[in-house]
């Protein structure tokens, strides 16, 4: 493409898109920025738009290019806009860098292109996709800063009570006398909640240690040398700590030496038969030492 060939190219271009670069200009915080290359001169919002909407090539425009005209474009901003500036060419200038490297693979023999280039051009319509929704939200926080703009003269007004009309209020009219006010307070009081709650539900009960082992040797005792299955005497336990306190006091009596267990094995039946040797059943007691 020959050099004036390129020039008509950028002005029947600029052209079609000046009403948007109306506006972006008019949206965009510092709309100054403009750039002068061999296919287009002109802002570098509408220049966006063109390669956005695939206007034109991305391969044609030189990016070094753009990127000195706006390292000279910042240097002459203060200190807060040029910052901002920067930070938002970073982030266009990366995706466009991306684009050009996907647009630039050369493609396979016979004019065909290779299944890499194919992945190529979409992700180049990845990045325009990307592109676009950048300069969406680049309207919409334009938008908020003009919404803001415009509103910042604005301050919401609490009205206050006018007591002026006080005095047109229609006086309280009492149909409730004393004894049905007092009948009214005595049932709001009995309805009243409670001051104290029960709260035994989330407490396990406790089990008297000492009186589940007084059972044991009751019951163990009641025929010297009779053989008892320790299912048969938790048969009537109310609660598995009951069964738990009934099986630490046979340990105790055993650790004593008052008791004799057998067990065939794993998860058999438990037999316990009361000593007949051992000494007075009632000098046979427990402690709290002997549940440590």
């Amino acid at each position: 493409m020959s050099r004036v060939s390129q020039a008509q190219v950028t002005n029947t271009r600029h052209a079609d898109f000046q009403g948007e670069a109306a506006v972006d200009e008019s949206t965009s915080p510092n709309p100054g920025f403009s750039v002068t290359l061999d296919v287009y001169q002109g802002p570098f919002d509408v220049l966006l738009g063109l390669l956005a909407n695939k206007r034109l090539e991305l391969t044609e425009v030189s990016l070094s290019a753009i990127t000195e005209e706006f390292i000279a474009y910042v240097r002459r901003l203060d200190f807060e806009d040029g910052l901002d500036e920067a930070s938002a060419f970073l982030d266009v200038a990366a995706v466009l860098i991306e684009a050009k490297s996907a647009a630039l693979l050369p493609g396979g023999e016979d004019g065909e292109q290779s299944e890499q280039s194919m992945e190529a051009l979409r992700e180049r319509d990845l990045i325009f996709a990307r592109l676009l929704q950048y300069k969406a939200f680049k309207r919409a926080g334009d938008d908020f800063r003009a919404r803001l703009l415009a509103n910042s003269g604005r301050y919401p007004h609490t009205p206050e009570n006018d007591t002026s009309f006080a005095d047109r209020l229609p006086e309280l009219q009492w149909e409730v006398d004393g004894e049905a006010l007092a009948r009214i307070a005595a049932q709001v009081l009995a309805n009243a909640p409670m001051t104290e709650v029960s709260v035994a539900q989330l407490h396990v009960p406790i089990v008297d240690l000492r009186q589940q082992a007084a059972l044991v040797r009751e019951r163990l005792t009641a025929n010297k040398g009779a053989v008892v299955t320790f299912k048969a005497l938790v048969s009537d336990v109310q609660s598995p700590m009951e069964m738990v306190a009934r099986f630490l006091a046979i340990l105790a009596f055993f650790k004593q030496g008052a008791v004799h267990v057998k067990q065939s094995g794993p998860f058999e039946e438990l037999y316990l038969r009361w000593d007949a040797d051992a000494e007075d059943t009632q000098e046979v007691t427990l402690s709290a030492k002997d549940f440590a």
